[in-house]
């Protein structure tokens, strides 16, 4: 049974590496600067697939995936994508800016 017990720790090590890929903690606009007047004034990743997003007067909980360089957030059916740089900001273009 040594064998056995010389696995379960390569094991463990596998799941948290295959668990741990995602995006974490609170994104703030960049210069604390809101673009065009959109108030989005932080995004919160909450688990692997549920986001905060804070606007004025409101919190709305979306879902997102990531798609290599790309953050997609999914809200009440629509799309909207933000691009992850080579520093890990998110990049939501001249509509959100730079978080």
């Amino acid at each position: 049974m040594q064998g056995a017990g010389a696995i379960l720790p390569v094991i463990a090590r596998i799941a948290l590496i295959a668990c741990s890929h995602g995006l974490s903690g609170t994104y703030v606009p960049q210069g604390g600067v809101v673009a065009n007047g959109l108030a989005m004034q932080k995004i919160e990743f909450l688990n692997d697939k549920e986001v905060n997003l804070t606007m004025p007067g409101q919190v709305v909980r979306a879902e997102y995936k990531i798609d290599g360089k790309q953050v997609l957030f999914g809200v009440n059916g629509q799309q909207q994508v933000f691009n992850i740089d080579d520093k890990g900001c998110l990049e939501g273009g001249t509509v959100w800016g730079k978080f």
